[in-house]
């Protein structure tokens, strides 16, 4: 039902076989179709669902992530369900360096 011919088989050849419109081949040789989910989405049983709190997809047809773990007061920028936290890196803090005199 989800797949449609891309070549029909003939005396020689094999048929060649992709997805409806909506749907991306997955499975040894496109042997089953899921269900197209966007970015900040991924595949479940019931369809498409929202990555949850805490997790993202950056990638159409991707699964869900972890966030990124930052550091206490080291977010940059909250994530989202179609994007990771952003940390701040030590290099971007401004920090006590001591030089010592050279002689």
């Amino acid at each position: 039902g989800r797949l449609r011919y891309l070549k029909e088989c003939t005396s020689k050849n094999d048929a060649e076989c992709t997805c409806k419109e909506g749907y991306h081949c997955s499975g040894d040789g496109c042997s089953r179709c899921d269900r197209s989910c966007g970015v900040g989405q991924e595949n479940s049983r019931s369809g498409c669902q929202t990555c949850r709190y805490g997790t993202f997809n950056d990638q159409p047809n991707g699964s869900c992530k972890n966030w990124t773990k930052c550091f206490a007061n080291q977010v940059l920028e909250s994530g989202t369900a179609a994007k990771d936290v952003i940390c701040k890196h030590a290099s971007d803090n401004p920090t006590l360096v001591t030089t010592l005199p050279t002689t």
